[in-house]
């Protein structure tokens, strides 16, 4: 029996040794040693930017590397080397790569010259659409970037450009080229489903014209992309807009704005916008009377990212006359009722209290 399981050992530390062989090999070279070797062999240097603690950093170590069919092209390409960003010649490589995101993954000509970047952990499949895009020259970064400075992007190019920054999530630009490609399609074009990466992202504001460009055609965009597509890019941009206005700013301008386009355009979960819009109106502009109408209303409706703001609006209490200060404490159970977290409701029990005995201060 002791045999046999001393059999299963070895089987199993030789498959695992046979995976890793198929899978990429990282060589243990200094830097200046896997550029001499790139240059010897006509290859690219492949860094993978890591640190110990980084969790994606495992993920593509321990399930993406390890494949065979990324080892077949990673190690006829590349020269693959890894690199504590934390340890030995890491740090000058973080300064001079500007790496400051983790894992970040680098393909360097053997002179030493940065290719293209890939930021972030991806799936196999991905991952490796992106690396075979940073391989070939014509669709890398460094020779992209070059054509862009010079303005000689044509429109296929730039939607190979589009892709490249993407690999290295350089957002600022890559809202700027996709708003280069708006420009130059025609109104025909605009709306078609294959075009809709240039409205579905994060990045792109209320401001921006491609935004009032989906509002004013949303109709057409329902029928070429899918209304439940259209109707969450629409809701996400109003609700991350809306989450991120800190309770100090101003927001008349914005709140006008969100008024007019919301009431132009149908979409699943406006109302739950609109309450939000409110909720952000009163509470930047120490409504209380105002506030204090949509809580009594509509607390059991608002999203939750302003639901558990209720309790903590301190301008109530701090500015408002007796009657105001009543109405909003008799609402604790209800907001009691909503809130789902048993350490918030012991704090909102704490907070109210304090509110009864007249003191507002933490």
């Amino acid at each position: 029996m002791k045999r046999i399981s001393i059999l299963c050992c070895f089987v199993l530390c030789f498959l695992q040794l046979s995976a890793q062989e198929k899978g990429v090999q990282f060589q243990d070279l200094t830097f200046k040693q896997a550029l001499d070797k790139a240059k010897a062999e006509n290859k690219l240097v492949f860094i993978d930017c890591y640190t110990s603690w980084c969790g994606p950093c495992k993920y593509m170590l321990n399930t993406v590397f390890v494949l065979p069919e990324m080892g077949a092209f990673f190690n006829d390409q590349f020269v693959n080397v890894k690199y504590d960003m934390e340890k030995g010649e890491g740090p000058w490589l973080r300064g001079r790569f500007h790496v400051s995101s983790y894992p970040t993954f680098l393909i360097l000509r053997s002179d030493g010259a940065l290719q293209h970047r890939i930021v972030g952990s991806r799936p196999a499949e991905d991952f490796l659409e992106c690396v075979k895009r940073g391989a070939k020259e014509e669709t890398s970064q460094f020779y992209l970037d070059q054509l862009y400075r010079q303005g000689k992007l044509d429109k296929q190019q730039l939607i190979s450009y589009r892709a490249a920054l993407g690999d290295a999530k350089r957002n600022a630009e890559l809202k700027q080229i996709t708003g280069e490609e708006f420009k130059q399609l025609s109104d025909d074009e605009r709306c078609l489903s294959r075009y809709w990466y240039i409205y579905d992202q994060e990045e792109i504001n209320l401001e921006d014209e491609r935004f009032a460009y989906l509002i004013a055609h949303k109709a057409e965009f329902d029928k070429q992309v899918g209304k439940e597509i259209v109707d969450k890019r629409i809701y996400d941009n109003y609700f991350e807009r809306l989450a991120a206005i800190k309770s100090n700013v101003p927001v008349a301008e914005l709140v006008a704005l969100m008024k007019k386009q919301i009431a132009s355009v149908d979409f699943e979960g406006k109302a739950e916008i609109f309450l939000s819009l409110c909720f952000v109106e009163a509470r930047n502009n120490m409504d209380i009377d105002a506030m204090l109408d949509l809580l009594e209303e509509r607390v059991q409706d608002l999203p939750r990212v302003f639901l558990w703001q209720t309790p903590f609006l301190d301008f109530i209490v701090e500015k408002g006359n007796k009657k105001q200060i009543e109405r909003y404490v008799s609402l604790e159970n209800r907001m009691l009722e909503v809130l789902d977290n048993e350490k918030l409701k012991k704090v909102v029990k704490d907070t109210f209290a304090r509110y009864r005995s007249g003191r507002s201060d933490n």
